[in-house]
Formats: C-alpha cells, structure tokens, sequence
C-alpha cells in the first residue's frame, strides 16, 4: 500500500501494489471501497454477492486480500468465507469482514468460519485503510514464516534421504573393497594369484565413485554452481549419438534402441548438459525395459518447441508415483524394498537440466504402458527466424 500524495493531496496507506476484492450487494458501498481503497499500482475488483467474488475467485486466485460485507443475498459472507477455506488457493488469503458493531455472533461465527479481521459500521474509510494495511503485513509475515517452514522441512528431507541413499549405495562398494583388500593382503603368499581381487576392488571401487560423483553433480546443479555454456545443437545429433553410446549395454540385456529424428530439429542449450540429461533418461529406461522389447529416442518439432524424448515398454508408473518421480531421492525413500537399482537422481537430474534450458521436462505413463520422458526446449529455429528475415 502505497505511502505518496495525489495532485489532490490525498495520502495512499499501502505501501505496495495490491489486490483488493470487496464483495458487498450495495453499490454505494463498492463505490465508496473503489475509490478510497484505490492506488497507483494497486487494483480493486467489485461482486456484488459471495456468488459473484468466488466465481472470481476460482478463476483468478492471485488477490492479497478480500473485504466482504457478511449480509447479502444468493451468497452470504459466511457462506463465502466457509468456500475460500475449503479451496487449497485460498485457504491462507486474508478475508476481513463487515459487520454492525453491536452484532457480536456475527462476529464470533465470522471468525470461527476463518474470518482474519473485522470492521465495523458504520465504515470510516481512513481506519480501515490503515486496518488492511496491518492485516496484510501480518499474512505476509505469516506466509514467510510458513514457507521458511516448508523449506526447513523440505531440507530435512532431503538430508535424511541422502543419508539413507549414501547408506545403502555405498554399503555394497564399501564392503567389496575391504573384502577383497584383506583377501588380497591375506593372499601375498608366493603361490597366490591376487589379480581377481585387484579386478574386483577397482570395480567396486569405480561403482562408489561413480555413486558420488553423480550426487555431487545433481547438488552443483540444484546450487546454481554449474558453467554453462549454450549453442545451437540439432537434436537428431544428440539422439542419434546417444543410441550409438548405449547400443552395446542395449544388446547385452536384449533391449532393441530405435532412433526417430527430424533432421530440422534445433535446441539451444549446453551440450554437455543436455547429453547428461538425455543419458539419464536413457539410462532410466534400460533399467525398467525387459528383453526384447523397444526403446525409442526421438527428436521432432512440435507447436514452438523441440521434443528430445525416451520411450521404453517397461512396467510404468502409477499417477501418485508419476507426480513424485521428479523430486530428488524418491528411490532412495524405499531402499529396502525397491526392485531396481539407482540413485533416484536421474529424472531430478534431466528435470533440472531442461528447465536451465529454458524448458521442461514432461512425463507420461500408466501401470503396464512404459514411461514417455520429453525434454521440451524452446525451437532454436523459430527463435532465429527474425534475424535471418531481416538478413535476407
């Protein structure tokens, strides 16, 4: 709410652009609201009955406050009031209510319905500015300190599931390499051969490394630390050398690579990146496709984007499951009782490479159907089109 004089003199009492709904039937009053409450930035939408203001509402939820009259016909206050708390958008928007002074279980029953603030009639217009005005900076702090809890809590999270991941993936590495360097230590007999143990100790050992390098790697990203570097690519060059890269781990468990390319297709991105991003889908799908079937990569335009996606047959995943997939560590959440190996960092890792990208990355699937990963980018094509028109 803006603090400033008009040509007029009169004196703004919010200091930032806001919002503001004001639901009442009398059109005197919205009048009054309209122009008292104005200001520069700022705007002030009008209903003339709780119908109205939640229609409003539920099509646009970006309001910082609501003041509504409680009498009114089709849809009263309380009415009002009990709907904006049921809808998960508007559970936390403050709602200030009008009501007689001497009414006190309209009052009562107003705030027992999630009322944060009343005023009284009849309105004294310079108050209640300066009213809404404290009841939008405690909603502010309060949805600060709520999203500074939600932050606190999403770390923690985040920290007991790298935990559990480091705990499990490394467990098997560990356990190999101290195995094996005391059967080799053990071993320095002049009849014994301990090259099997060295094999078998810089394996695990390259496995461990591996495991913590691709953690570090998914962190950098999250940090923002990591150098980008964006060209032009064509896309059909990233999947057609993604097939060759996998080919050979493809054929040793039976799994056929397709590649489906429009040579137009363009991208503008970080190569390295990009190549990661595809590898970890593709990495995904190897790990849930049985033998025999199919994976394709594809690359093709579509409606101002280019699609570099991974298509495998394996087992799919439920909507519950899909809705999570992309969030870090959700393997790791069930470590004990998972049926495939991995990190839980691949589709995180893809995710967070597409949208530095400028994009997105799209998911589709169902119980028996496979998994469709889509790297949607902005098409580098169309973006260049001016400058070569103007060219030309």
């Amino acid at each position: 709410m803006l603090l400033g004089k008009t040509n007029a003199g009169f004196l703004y009492v919010f200091d930032a652009p806001t919002r503001l709904l004001v639901v009442d039937d009398d059109p005197i009053m919205r009048e009054f609201a309209s122009g008292q409450l104005d200001h520069p930035g700022g705007e002030v939408v009008t209903a003339t009955d709780g119908e109205e203001a939640l229609a409003i509402l539920r099509r646009d939820p970006r309001f910082d406050l609501v003041l509504s009259d409680l009498e009114m016909p089709r849809m009263n206050g309380f009415s009002l009031l009990t709907e904006i708390r049921r809808d998960a958008r508007l559970a936390h928007l403050p709602v200030v209510v009008i009501t007689s002074r001497e009414d006190m279980f309209a009052i009562d029953r107003a705030y027992e319905v999630g009322a944060t603030s009343f005023v009284a009639k009849p309105v004294n217009w310079r108050l209640v500015g300066y009213q809404l005005r404290y009841v939008l900076r405690a909603a502010r702090m309060e949805a600060q300190a709520h999203e500074a809890r939600a932050q606190a809590q999403a770390a923690s999270r985040l920290r007991e599931s790298l935990l559990a991941l480091l705990q499990h993936e490394t467990r098997t590495p560990l356990n190999a390499i101290i195995g094996y360097s005391e059967l080799l230590q053990a071993s320095l007999a002049p009849d014994a051969d301990p090259r099997s143990y060295l094999d078998n100790v810089i394996e695990a050992a390259r496995g461990l490394n591996a495991t913590l390098q691709r953690v570090f790697a998914f962190a950098q990203l999250c940090a923002g630390t990591v150098h980008v570097e964006p060209e032009t690519l064509r896309a059909a060059d990233l999947v057609e050398d993604e097939a060759h890269r996998r080919r050979r781990a493809a054929e040793s468990v039976g799994v056929r690579l397709v590649v489906e390319a429009d040579a137009d297709a363009l991208v503008r991105a970080d190569a390295r990146l990009l190549t990661s991003a595809l590898g970890e889908l593709t990495a995904n799908a190897l790990a849930h496709t049985h033998a025999g079937d199919t994976i394709r990569l594809l690359a093709r335009r579509a409606e101002g984007e280019v699609v570099i996606a991974v298509a495998d047959t394996g087992p799919g995943l439920d909507a519950p499951t899909l809705a999570r997939v992309t969030e870090p560590f959700v393997q790791a959440e069930n470590a004990l009782v998972r049926h495939a190996s991995g990190l839980g960092l691949g589709l995180p890792t893809a995710r967070r490479i597409a949208e530095m990208a400028g994009g997105r990355l799209a998911l589709a699937s169902s119980p028996g159907h496979g998994l469709l990963a889509e790297i949607r980018l902005p098409d580098a094509a169309l973006a260049d089109m001016p400058l070569r028109e103007a060219a030309e």
